[in-house]
């Protein structure tokens, strides 16, 4: 018995499975949410020791597979991950039914959320970039499915992808041998740069961020949003193995500079052009390059000073990312299928017609633009505080970007609840449908009014790579 077998191969084959089964979307996704929910399970369960005793059975158990000369390591210091990674999944799968996206969904993401947890596990880290690249390729397909045209957003997410990814690899290749210190100082500085590049290729940095818009435009929300969640966390935390294994890439005060002013550039630029966005699921789009802004800063501020603070703060930030985007997908799915288009001025008077569905997405957006008394508003205020000691000149701008997410989201409040010039027929919300999204936002309430409880309970939870 080894960790990676159960938290790497077991999910693959699965949705292998599913891949074959995938005409029975309700079946598919009940395995796909049992599967994560089991995983999720164990990772809180299993003992952490050298074997495993099943009845009569004792079970030999390792932490370590190596394959090709290379290390899955999936310890102890892991299991917390886990635990919210497939919790998380499961919550997701557990929608399907409701969000109704393409077949291939469910099998596929599984798989993503497997080279994730991969990704985690593979010694030495750099490989992880190969299985990143390896999940956006298993993602096309849900994104453009099969007999559809394939849209210009996704064609850009590829490339954009491929090609960031060899700059970042032929970077780390190029400060092997340098983890005491840097050497000619030219040399660092190409290397560098070509970090540099790869990563604002592949998070969406500004100017490379139209990907972001164009995919959730025109693809199905619910698998646009998964991959807005899941994507930057890998490539995040692929960054933070660089900072682990390059000490003095962490000690160079450029370094923090640099992460810090990329992040307040997301953040307003973002929120300048969320502020007269009349799309919803771009406006999503926007909502992701300000979420992901502020954990840029997060990283800045946790390789210059305590560290841990804002490391912390950095992984409790995706909770409440990932709640948001859940509850927003769900619901701009739900409209979807009750054929009202997404642009502002056609949902004019939807809240009167379909009150949950209309609330679930402005308090989602609002909790992504960091609305005090919701989830992410106490987390991006220490990160605010930070950022504020650390280049208070740059604060009022990360304020600003904020504040114009949320001058978008009002305007779409604006339109849900002004009168409209047509009455039409509407399906109602299901119950089903409304438990899922009233939970969701209960959470989010929750999180945001008792946040200590939140950062008691995710103190232990993620760890980088490497």
């Amino acid at each position: 018995m080894n960790s990676a077998y159960i938290w790497i191969a077991f999910p693959i084959a699965i949705s292998v499975v599913l891949f074959l089964l995938q005409k029975r979307k309700t079946l598919v996704a009940i395995i796909a949410m049992g599967t994560s929910a089991l995983l999720a399970g164990l990772a809180a369960w299993l003992p952490m020791q050298d074997q495993i005793v099943l009845w009569r059975w004792v079970l030999p158990y390792s932490d370590t597979l190596n394959i090709l000369g290379r290390k899955f390591v999936l310890s102890a210091a892991e299991r917390p991950s886990l635990m919210v990674i497939y919790f998380i999944a499961a919550l997701w799968f557990g929608a399907v039914p409701l969000a109704r996206p393409n077949r291939l969904f469910v099998p596929l993401s599984l798989a993503m959320v497997a080279l994730l947890t991969a990704a985690i596990a593979v010694e030495p880290f750099l490989f992880a970039g190969v299985l990143i690249v390896i999940a956006v390729l298993v993602s096309l397909p849900f994104l453009s499915p099969p007999g559809t045209r394939v849209g210009r957003g996704v064609l850009r997410y590829l490339s954009f992808q491929t090609i960031g990814m060899p700059f970042i690899l032929i970077s780390g290749f190029m400060f092997t041998g340098l983890e005491v210190g840097p050497g000619n100082p030219e040399y660092v500085a190409i290397a560098a740069a070509l970090l540099v590049i790869g990563f604002a290729l592949m998070l969406g940095i500004f100017p490379f961020n139209t990907w972001i818009l164009m995919v959730a435009e025109k693809a199905h929300p619910y698998p646009t949003a998964f991959v807005f969640l899941l994507l930057p966390i890998a490539v995040s935390m692929f960054g933070f193995g660089f900072f682990d294994n390059y000490v003095w890439l962490k000690d160079n005060p450029s370094t923090t500079l640099l992460l810090q002013v990329t992040g307040v550039v997301m953040v307003i630029t973002a929120g300048v052009w969320g502020a007269v966005e009349k799309h919803i699921v771009r406006l999503m789009g926007f909502a992701i390059i300000v979420d992901v802004g502020f954990s840029l800063i997060a990283m800045g501020l946790a390789v210059d000073s305590e560290a841990q603070i804002y490391r912390l703060l950095f992984y409790a930030l995706l909770v409440p990312r990932g709640l948001s985007l859940g509850i927003l997908a769900l619901a701009s799915s739900a409209l979807l299928q009750r054929s009202v288009p997404l642009e502002f001025n056609k949902v004019r008077g939807l809240s009167r017609q379909l009150p949950i569905i209309s609330v679930s997405v402005l308090i989602a957006l609002f909790c992504i633009a960091g609305m005090p008394l919701l989830a992410s508003f106490p987390i991006k205020l220490a990160i605010l505080e930070g950022i504020s000691v650390s280049i208070p000149q740059v604060s009022i701008w990360v304020i600003l970007g904020s504040l114009g997410l949320l001058a978008g989201a009002a305007r779409l409040m604006l339109s849900m609840v002004s009168d409209s010039r047509e009455n039409l027929e509407i399906q109602p919300e299901s119950r089903l449908l409304k438990v899922f999204l009233l939970v969701g936002i209960l959470i989010l309430v929750m999180i945001g009014i008792f946040p200590n409880i939140f950062i008691q309970l995710v103190s232990n939870f993620p760890v980088p790579l490497g």
